[in-house]
């Protein structure tokens, strides 16, 4: 459990660094450097979040995970929904499935 949470909140500190800090803290930087903080590190950081989910929760809850993981797939690339609706979605499905 303390591993899980020092991961949690690594991604989490690293996020808002990526995210919320560029906006209070502008950087004149050239439009290749500009274009890798707004979209390659924060995407970059993401695939380590899911990786980080898939490998925790396959372990503990295959089928569920499985089902969730594949909805919130299908949501955001084949039906390009929200981040939201996505998450919302697909965690019904881990919880009714579970």
């Amino acid at each position: 459990m303390e591993s899980n949470l020092s991961v949690i909140l690594a991604l989490l500190v690293t996020s808002l660094i990526v995210r919320v800090l560029p906006s209070f803290i502008p950087l004149r930087v050239s439009a290749k450097i500009q274009h890798l903080i707004e979209e390659i590190l924060p995407c970059s950081i993401f695939i380590c979040f899911i990786t980080y989910l898939v490998l925790s929760e396959a372990t503990q809850a295959p089928g569920p995970s499985s089902l969730a993981f594949a909805t919130a797939f299908i949501l955001s690339m084949g039906l390009n929904a929200g981040l939201l609706t996505t998450t919302l979605l697909a965690s019904v499905v881990y919880y009714v499935s579970g």
